[in-house]
């Protein structure tokens, strides 16, 4: 999955990423409450992650339709594993909005599963675009609160003009030592976690966070791609690398993205599977992934 981002990142000088490893437990206390709902005729779009195609999630996407009799759209980015892994995150968000809106049978409202990154692009779909309405919102093992490899050699390059544009990671690059330089340099991740306020852009996020059915984060203390694993869950690590649980961050105890609204009316869950992160898309994960699924889709 990762070969091709690795070579380039290590011929830039950065860190190649760690390989991966593999009980559906679910996770927070402060974050509960199920409301469990019908089968209904709402579609489900799935999106790929970093150096990925929609080909790689075909196993996933029959699964899906075979199991909870739907209508799956299998969505691609570009020319998938490319695309995903040398453009922007900015700029792949215009493109998926586009698809979407291609597909008029969506037109009245779909349930969104995003993959890895592709669970940043499913989020920015709901905070930026939106016409074509998501009810769910479940994301398997995406990097909410950033990603960062603490021992990757020059990894304050991520930051520069080259890498925003052309080296997609860069978009959600969290360095936990130099915020101030995050928060002014990186071009997609601390938009769209509104950790700034922009006015009427930041509102239209927060409340289209807001107006989501359910927002249902998946993650997994085996996930050895992202750093840290409980980014899947918006926690990350604070500039003494511990790692802040989301209760305790800013983004969630003001409010800013709306998470505190989703929780107390019961509609933020989190979940915790066992899996490797590449195996949330495997057979090897679906009997975990759908005792989670059963109650959203």
């Amino acid at each position: 999955m990762w070969g091709l981002l690795k070579k380039t990142l290590i011929f830039l000088g950065l860190l190649a990423f760690k390989p991966i490893t593999s009980k559906p437990v679910e996770f927070f206390p402060i974050l509960r409450g199920i409301t469990m709902v019908d089968s209904s005729a709402y579609p489900v779009v799935v999106l790929h992650g970093l150096e990925s195609s929609s080909s790689e999630l075909e196993p996933l996407c029959d699964w899906l339709e075979t199991t909870f009799n739907k209508k799956v759209y299998n969505m691609e980015i570009g020319n998938g594993k490319k695309t995903s892994t040398y453009s922007s995150l900015n700029d792949q968000l215009d493109e998926l909005c586009d698809s979407i809106y291609d597909i008029k049978e969506l037109k009245t409202g779909f349930d969104f599963i995003g993959i890895s990154q592709g669970g940043l692009l499913a989020r920015g779909y709901v905070e930026r675009c939106n016409a074509f309405r998501v009810r769910n919102l479940i994301t398997f093992v995406t990097p909410h609160g950033g990603i960062y490899w603490s021992k990757a050699p020059n990894n304050e390059l991520m930051y520069n003009s080259f890498f925003q544009t052309f080296i997609s990671i860069a978009s959600y690059w969290r360095n936990p030592t130099i915020l101030d330089t995050y928060l002014t340099c990186c071009s997609y991740l601390p938009i769209i976690n509104n950790e700034f306020w922009c006015n009427e852009e930041s509102t239209i996020h927060r409340q289209n966070i807001r107006n989501l059915s359910n927002f249902v984060m998946i993650w997994s203390p085996n996930d050895l791609v992202l750093s840290p694993p409980e980014s899947a869950k918006f926690s990350f690590y604070d500039e003494d690398f511990n790692v802040v649980p989301l209760e305790h961050t800013e983004l969630y105890k003001n409010d800013s993205l709306g998470l505190k609204d989703l929780n107390y009316r019961n509609a933020l869950h989190i979940y915790e599977t066992n899996c490797s992160h590449i195996d949330h898309r495997n057979p090897v994960c679906f009997d975990q992934l759908s005792d989670i699924l059963k109650r959203f889709l």
